[in-house]
């Protein structure tokens, strides 16, 4: 194999990683890509917690939001999915922009974008969850010269006594489920339950 030819193999390889890793829409990761990038800090949260050492470099949680955008399929109904496509490309810049780098957002599938937020805690993570929600609630997108009002719901948790990833999701999806269930555009604690 040539130089050349090896190159070009590298690059696809790179550009089949992006698409099993990226939401090909928002540009977002997807469920898969986010599962591989939140496995490293969940595993390091676990270690913290068997270990207790107190140096810097350990995280020691890891919070998690998911969003639900409110009334999404009404949305599509009434404007088309190009105008949700055009909603969950805004929203999901909107909040990447609002989390740290460090941080990991992702279209989990449908209308629901989900947060991880390394080092957080429950209260830290529902801090960012309820800046986000209500710089949402203020967004009016403009589409075919009608106004769409936006709205999210959410539901967070984190990793404090928990094992796993899929306990984390579980608690912060339950949480996101009542407040869809109280009524909209709001966050709930899962220890709030």
């Amino acid at each position: 194999m040539t130089r050349t030819e090896i190159q070009k193999l590298k690059k696809e390889i790179k550009r089949l990683k992006e698409l099993a890793y990226k939401d090909e829409l928002t540009g977002l990761f997807n469920r898969h890509g986010f599962k591989e990038e939140a496995r490293k800090f969940v595993s390091a949260v676990v270690r913290f917690g068997r270990t207790n050492k107190r140096k810097s470099f350990l995280v020691k949680n890891f919070g998690l939001i998911v969003f639900d955008i409110d009334d999404f399929k009404k949305l599509n109904d009434a404007y088309g999915h190009l105008a949700g496509d055009l909603v969950l490309k805004s929203l999901s810049r909107f909040i990447s922009r609002r989390v740290r780098d460090s941080d990991i957002v992702a279209r989990w599938g449908g209308e629901e974008i989900i947060v991880g937020l390394v080092g957080a805690s429950e209260s830290d993570a529902f801090g960012v969850a309820e800046n986000i929600r209500r710089g949402i609630a203020g967004k009016e997108l403009n589409y075919n010269r009608r106004k769409i009002n936006l709205s999210v719901s959410g539901g967070v948790a984190d990793m404090v006594k928990i094992g796993d990833f899929e306990k984390l999701f579980d608690r912060a999806d339950k949480a996101l489920y009542r407040a869809k269930k109280l009524g909209k555009n709001r966050i709930i604690l899962y220890s709030d339950l």
